[in-house]
């Protein structure tokens, strides 16, 4: 065995204990945990106090995205959000809605370098690892290479591959307890996050009732028993800034109410309010799927081209509808450019980002970050 292949076999296992040691020392997120934790920064003014906090209860818990999200509407600091996430990441027990954390920054270029740091340096070791196993032969080493590829699987919430990860290192030693007890903590991670998602889907029902139901009160100006429905709500969802923006609302209405008692006390009268909202520009999904016939119907790629930005210019299209007009066309650059040509038109230009996943090559994917970066 040659100093290189002892050099990788020594780093491998290093970073496994380091994993476990980490892993046995992290709690799982309670619905009161975070609440006592998202409390506590919002009750305080100083800018540090807060990301302190937050970094400490993220670095030693499994905690979901939202969860994230909620504590990053705290931090002023682009810099602040990007450690936070870093050193939560190993920690997101859903992985697949990590991406919706990249809307937290106020720069683009700090969402592409979180990307970067964390989950495409994740596909990059995964492609790294599975080169290295193709070849492998000493037991020893494919051994650790199979348990770290796990890990990685198991922090992309790939459960099920990772307990076959896990499984075939079991073969390689059958005395070793390691992979019994990571594929114990895979069903584990499975479990919870199930449960999680069914008490979200809970609180999530009772949470649009509260806020229904403050609603309604609000209408007949019972503004104090509107302010506690909408309280009653923040328990369930804490640091979703709904039932703040509705208790606001509802503060200001009750002073308003109370000046206007004030000013003509002995004049009772009834005031009709007319709430005006702005009609949202879309393109009905009948129209739609002509639209994508339309363009489909084309014969070469620079007519479909030119037929889809026709559309684009002339119809009000939702981001999800372009992300069905982008697959039509077979070649990467072609994609980037009219992703590029939509930007004008997209109705949160801020969510560009979300079209990355649509590219093939990495090469065209770092242009399209470029591309966002210089649009800022």
């Amino acid at each position: 065995m040659n100093k290189t292949t002892n050099y990788i076999i020594t780093l491998v296992i290093g970073l496994l204990i380091a994993q476990n040691i980490q892993a046995q020392n992290i709690s799982w997120s309670t619905p009161d945990g975070f609440s006592n934790a998202i409390i506590t920064i919002q009750t305080t003014s100083n800018q540090q106090t807060r990301y302190t906090n937050a970094l400490n209860y993220f670095s030693n818990t499994h905690a979901t995205t939202k969860q994230l999200q909620d504590v990053c509407f705290y931090l002023n600091n682009d810099q602040e959000k990007y450690n936070l996430c870093v050193a939560a990441y190993p920690n997101i027990i859903d992985k697949n809605n990590f991406i919706n954390i990249y809307n937290s920054f106020s720069s683009i270029s700090n969402a592409i370098k979180l990307y970067r740091d964390t989950q495409a340096k994740d596909e990059l070791l995964s492609i790294q690892y599975n080169n290295q196993l193709n070849v492998e032969q000493d037991i020893n080493t494919k051994f650790n290479l199979l348990l770290h590829q796990g890990n990685i699987l198991l922090s992309a919430n790939k459960f099920d591959e990772a307990i076959t990860t896990f499984l075939e290192a079991k073969t390689l030693k059958l005395q070793d307890p390691t992979p019994s007890l990571k594929i114990e903590e895979a069903r584990k991670w499975k479990q919870e996050l199930a449960n999680l998602n069914n008490q979200q889907d809970q609180n999530g029902i009772k949470f649009d009732a509260q806020i229904q139901q403050g609603d309604h009160l609000l209408t007949y100006n019972l503004f104090d028993e509107a302010i506690a429905s909408y309280e009653a709500a923040m328990t369930l969802k804490p640091g979703d800034q709904t039932a703040y923006t509705r208790i606001k609302e509802a503060s200001r209405r009750k002073q308003e109410f109370k000046d206007s008692k004030v000013i003509d006390p002995g004049h009772e009268e009834i005031v009709e309010t007319i709430e005006i909202i702005k009609e949202t520009c879309f393109t009905e999904e009948s129209k739609f799927s002509h639209i994508m016939t339309t363009i489909e119907s084309q014969s070469f790629s620079r007519d479909m081209k030119e037929m889809a930005k026709k559309q684009v210019s002339k119809n009000c299209l939702s981001m999800d509808q372009f992300k069905k007009i982008v697959p039509l066309f077979s070649m990467d650059d072609d994609k980037l450019e009219m992703i590029q040509f939509y930007s004008d038109y997209a109705e949160y230009p801020d969510k560009m980002y979300l079209f990355r996943e649509l590219l093939t090559f990495s090469s065209t994917k770092k242009e399209f970050d470029d591309f966002l970066i210089n649009k800022e």
